[in-house]
């Protein structure tokens, strides 16, 4: 009975650990999520989406959920979804818009349709239409490498480029922690039961916690 029980508290923390809850990483606000990027250096994607969209909701039930994916959106990205939404108001290129001006600006007739952007908030890229896991993870592990050489991607492929997820130590002011703390679901104050791919705020130097997390952040 004690193995069975033992087993069975195993496989339910596999299960835990294999994926987290789209709210603990998903940004919905536009600026919010370019002002996370360039605060940490990380690229951002931008997902228009609508609520009544079939292949909105099954990126977000087959792609989303999915372990490799949700390592790299967590540790190397920022990742939005945002709705054409008439009473929720953006800024880009110094003009004030709704989100449905802004789904106009970008020139979004379907959602979904994926933007990519530099940490700048400059935009890379338009995918328009749902992709499956295997090309996202494929795509994400491009925009990571096109930060180090800007290749176009059917030579990436052709090349079979190896990229892995980056450990960072970033030494941030209190108002850039105050700010991810508040916007970015995914950053947190340090505690020995958060997983590895949260970006972890400390106040000490600590090479334990550099060592077990991709991103560990220190206040200035």
């Amino acid at each position: 009975m004690k193995k069975f029980v033992l087993m069975m508290f195993i496989i339910i923390n596999i299960i835990s650990f294999a994926s987290v809850d789209l709210r603990n990483f998903v940004i919905n606000d536009f600026n919010n999520a370019l002002k996370i990027g360039e605060i940490t250096g990380k690229n951002i994607i931008i997902m228009f989406s609508s609520e009544s969209c079939y292949y909105c909701k099954k990126f977000k039930s087959e792609t989303l959920l999915d372990d490799e994916i949700q390592k790299w959106l967590r540790t190397e990205f920022i990742f939005a979804e945002i709705y054409a939404e008439r009473d929720k108001k953006a800024v880009f290129n110094g003009k004030s818009m709704t989100y449905v001006e802004l789904f106009g600006a970008f020139g979004v007739r379907g959602t979904p349709t994926f933007f990519f952007f530099n940490n700048k908030g400059e935009p890379l890229a338009q995918l328009p239409g749902y992709i499956e896991k295997t090309t996202f993870l494929t795509i994400l592990k491009y925009f990571k490498y096109y930060k180090k050489e800007q290749i176009k991607y059917d030579a990436f492929l052709r090349k079979n480029i190896n990229v892995n997820i980056d450990k960072r130590v970033l030494n941030l002011k209190k108002n850039d922690v105050d700010f991810l703390l508040k916007a970015d679901p995914n950053t947190k104050e340090y505690n020995k039961n958060l997983d590895e791919y949260v970006n972890v705020i400390i106040d000490k130097k600590n090479k334990d916690v550099e060592e077990n997390y991709f991103v560990v952040i220190y206040k200035k």
